[in-house]
């Protein structure tokens, strides 16, 4: 591998091979875990964030039975704002993750491309 490339020297030094293949293999495994750990963050954040909904939304059930007034009127409009604002942030982490398994995917791809080449 040349001199005029100082990043894939620097993963052909740490990988202990010089062959184009080999870095290029080891720059998408790099990538695909990243991704893969990427997606596990997402889907942990997901299910942080339903449980707070579920939470909201029983406490949302428990104030409709009460006597309505207007500080409760009140404090049940911001608690079901609240409660979509979670569900667009919801749909929002979905969206991440499932890219990033796609992108996951795609390295995973390259990877057995350049594994056959050997």
């Amino acid at each position: 591998m040349p001199r005029n490339f100082p990043n894939c020297l620097k993963i052909a030094h740490q990988i202990g091979d010089r062959r184009v293949e080999k870095v290029l293999c080891a720059i998408f495994e790099r990538e695909k875990r990243a991704y893969e750990d990427a997606e596990k963050f997402y889907t942990e954040m997901l299910e942080e964030v339903e449980a707070r909904r579920e939470y909201r939304h029983r406490l949302i059930v428990e104030l409709m039975k009460l006597e309505n007034d207007y500080v409760l009127d009140e404090c049940l409009a911001v608690l079901r704002a609240a409660e979509q604002e979670d569900f667009a942030e919801m749909s929002r982490l979905i969206q991440m993750s499932h890219g990033a398994v796609l992108r996951a995917n795609e390295k995973g791809r390259m990877v057995k491309k350049l594994r056959k080449l050997n």
